[in-house]
């Protein structure tokens, strides 16, 4: 009797096993998969800061083709966002500004979608701003300023760089308001 319940459980574990083991198998590739993303967003993050600019691209525009293609790390939009951010960066290092802008317009639908948090909100207007005064056009710069947040718009980056675009647009009074 004894022998034939160990034999039942044992059974019944198999038989479970063997029903979970393709929810068990979608978990692991999709782990994997995120794992994968993870590591080229390391690898966009690595090559921007050492200057590979194409490659930094490149590994990005790989972990935004493999958030594409799973449909479970939808609901991850920092990544992607972080992704199209480095995207657009390597971009802008590379004087591609269409392709460049097109990442910005990601970023800015991304946004959107992210509901009311805010958290990349603020850097992708300070990124655009900077890229409009590298560009030379300082009244877009200023306008991306303006629409900071008041507490954003104090802060140091956001100060330089509204100073930087009084200047270029020869706005000397504006300028020095900004710098006192």
């Amino acid at each position: 009797l004894v022998l034939t319940c160990l034999a039942l459980m044992l059974a019944v574990r198999a038989l479970q096993s063997l029903i979970s083991l393709p929810a068990r198998a979608r978990e692991w590739r999709m782990q994997r998969r995120e794992h994968a993303a993870q590591a080229a967003l390391r690898d966009a993050m690595a090559d921007y800061f050492g200057a590979r600019y194409g490659r930094a691209q490149k590994a990005a525009a790989r972990t935004v083709a493999i958030h594409d293609a799973t449909p479970e790390l939808a609901g991850d939009l920092q990544t992607r966002m972080l992704a199209h951010l480095l995207w657009g960066a390597s971009l802008h290092r590379l004087q591609d500004r269409p392709r460049r802008d097109q990442q910005l317009d990601h970023l800015r639908r991304l946004r959107r979608l992210g509901g009311p948090r805010k958290g990349g909100d603020e850097g992708i207007q300070l990124m655009a701003a900077e890229w409009a005064l590298d560009d030379r056009d300082a009244t877009r710069a200023l306008e991306l300023i303006a629409e900071l947040p008041p507490g954003v718009a104090r802060r140091t980056q956001a100060l330089r760089l509204k100073l930087q675009a009084q200047r270029l647009a020869h706005q000397p009074h504006e300028a020095l308001r900004t710098a006192r």
